[in-house]
């Protein structure tokens, strides 16, 4: 995990200061920072890590950053953590952060075996960067957050691993099954371009994990590779699609609340759906003016189609072989 430098520096340090103290850490994820296919529409995706939520959004309010109350903001935040936010304090067309805000308590909570879904699991135990830390003691506890949150990786791909595996085909895997697990507006193979962009940092990083699976008798050696030292149970594999079908509800669910707390949630999803799809959504003068209860159902059954389309929900044994 290092620092990034460019854009996403200089937003975390516009973050630092509109937050008046109260941020805690900040790090950087996604397209943006893997460089898988990111456009110029793109936003640049960052987990901001504050001290509580009270006072972050009311600096961020006071400082002009926000439109919204800070005590609604702090209110919700408590609700199917994390949330989204909107962060632009350039020109209208400038450089867009999609800051998902969580508390520190939110933060380690959501990135261990208590999570309530798989929404901060799956974006973090990806290739990641830390821009901003307060100080080293912070830096290191999320060093250790983050490197637990890696470790719980292979119980919930190795039930949907088949046979002998690779380091790449693991890798892989870990991707399809998690983006199986969300309803995302995405075309299918997404996550074989998200593989792909990074595949040399996520070898580097479960390589080690599946060594330490192998000393804990978790993983055996088999060709070369991997191989569970059990093979999955029915009932493991029936727990997890239950686990990625209620997160994929519960993300469901968050977008409601990204429509109070992120500036033109609306255009940007949009924009966003149309750019991963190749689909167009086509929005009547009466939705834009009434997104809910009109545009939303449209933008969902899109989403839905799309996600049938690129495989729906993990199953076990799918994947290529590497």
């Amino acid at each position: 995990m290092t620092a990034a430098p460019g854009a996403m520096g200089k937003l975390a340090a516009r973050l630092r200061e509109a937050g008046g103290g109260t941020v805690a850490a900040v790090l950087a994820y996604g397209s943006r920072l893997v460089a898988a296919s990111p456009d110029r529409h793109s936003a640049y995706d960052l987990v901001v890590v504050v001290d509580n939520y009270r006072g972050f959004y009311r600096a961020l309010r006071s400082s002009g950053h926000s439109a919204r109350s800070g005590t609604l903001l702090a209110t919700v935040s408590r609700v199917l953590p994390p949330t989204v936010i909107a962060f632009r304090p350039g020109t209208p067309g400038g450089p867009l952060a999609k800051c998902a805000v969580l508390s520190r308590d939110h933060f380690e909570r959501e990135l261990g075996p208590r999570r309530l879904d798989h929404f901060c699991l799956g974006r973090m135990t990806q290739r990641i960067a830390v821009v901003h830390a307060r100080d080293e003691a912070t830096a290191a506890w999320v060093r250790s957050v983050v490197a637990g949150a890696r470790d719980l990786v292979p119980d919930l791909t190795l039930p949907f691993l088949d046979g002998p595996f690779t380091v790449d085909r693991f890798c892989r895997r870990m991707l399809e099954v998690s983006y199986g697990g969300e309803l995302r507006p995405e075309r299918r193979g997404r996550a074989s371009t998200v593989y792909e962009a990074q595949r040399e940092a996520l070898r580097g990083l479960y390589a080690p994990v599946l060594e330490a699976g192998v000393g804990s008798g978790l993983l055996g050696r088999a060709n070369g590779g991997y191989v569970a030292a059990r093979p999955p149970s029915r009932l493991a594999r029936l727990r997890w699609r239950a686990y990625f079908g209620l997160s994929k509800t519960r993300a469901t669910a968050r977008w409601l609340k990204h429509m109070l707390t992120f500036d033109g949630w609306f255009p940007y999803i949009v924009r966003k759906t149309e750019r991963r799809t190749g689909m167009t959504v086509e929005i009547t003068p009466l939705e834009r003016r009434f997104p809910v209860p009109l545009l939303l159902p449209k933008v969902l059954r899109v989403l839905r189609t799309k996600g049938e389309a690129g495989g729906g929900s993990p199953r076990a044994g799918k994947g290529p072989a590497r």
